[in-house]
C-alpha cells in the first residue's frame, strides 16, 4: 500500500536536518516558516513574474495592508530564489548578493513593521529572525536543494563554483563530504 506523502511533511525532515547540519540556531516558528515557505513554491505559480526592485517600490507607494503582502512576497522569493536557484543567478544581470539584500531588507522591513514583539514566538520576532539569518536561512535551503539532486561532477562543478562567488559555508562542508578541499586560488602572477 502506497501512502501519500504530503509536500509539509517532506521538508519538514529536510529542512530539520539541514538546520542541524548547518548549526543554525533558530526556533520552531523558523523551522516551520521554511517549511511552509518550499511548500508554497512546490508550484511555479508563486514565482516572481517582476524584478524584485519592481515590487519593492509598489510595495513602498501601497497602503499598509498591501504593503505587508508585497513585501513578504518579495522577502520570500528572495529566499527561495538564493536557496534553490543561485547557481542561475550567476549568469544574470543580478546575482545573489541582490537577492540576498532584498531579502534581507524586505524581512527587516517587515519586522519593523510589527512592531516590538518581544516573544521569541512572535510576527515581529520571526521577521526579526528571517532578516538577521538570512544567509544562514539560504544556506539551509541551498543545502535541501542539492541533497536531491548532486548527482553528477557537473552538479559538484557547480556546488564548487557557488563556493567560489560566496564562500557559503554549507558549500564548503558539502565538498570536503565529498572529499573535495576548497582553496581559493590567486589569480595573480608569480614572479
Amino acid at each position: 500500500m502506497l501512502t501519500e506523502l504530503k509536500p509539509i511533511e517532506h521538508f519538514k525532515e529536510l529542512v530539520a536536518t539541514a538546520i542541524r547540519a548547518q548549526k543554525v540556531k533558530t526556533n520552531e516558528l523558523a523551522e516551520h516558516y521554511l517549511c511552509t515557505l518550499l511548500t508554497s513554491f512546490v508550484t511555479s505559480e508563486n514565482l516572481a513574474s517582476e524584478p524584485l526592485a519592481v515590487t519593492y517600490i509598489r510595495a513602498l507607494n501601497a497602503e499598509k495592508t498591501i504593503q505587508l503582502r508585497l513585501m513578504k512576497q518579495l522577502g520570500d522569493i528572495a529566499l527561495f530564489t538564493s536557496g534553490f536557484f543561485s547557481d542561475s543567478l550567476s549568469r544574470k544581470i543580478v546575482d545573489i548578493d541582490y537577492y540576498i539584500l532584498m531579502g534581507t531588507a524586505s524581512y527587516g522591513w517587515l519586522a519593523l513593521m510589527h512592531g516590538e514583539g518581544k516573544s521569541p514566538d512572535s510576527v515581529n520576532a520571526l521577521f526579526s529572525e528571517l532578516s538577521g539569518k538570512f544567509t544562514a536561512f539560504v544556506d539551509v535551503l541551498t543545502e535541501v536543494s542539492d541533497k536531491s539532486r548532486l548527482t553528477s561532477s557537473k552538479d559538484i562543478l557547480r556546488v564548487y563554483e557557488r563556493w567560489l562567488r560566496t564562500k557559503s559555508k554549507q558549500a564548503e562542508k558539502l565538498l570536503r563530504g565529498l572529499g573535495i578541499d576548497p582553496l581559493v586560488v590567486s589569480t595573480k602572477p608569480v614572479h
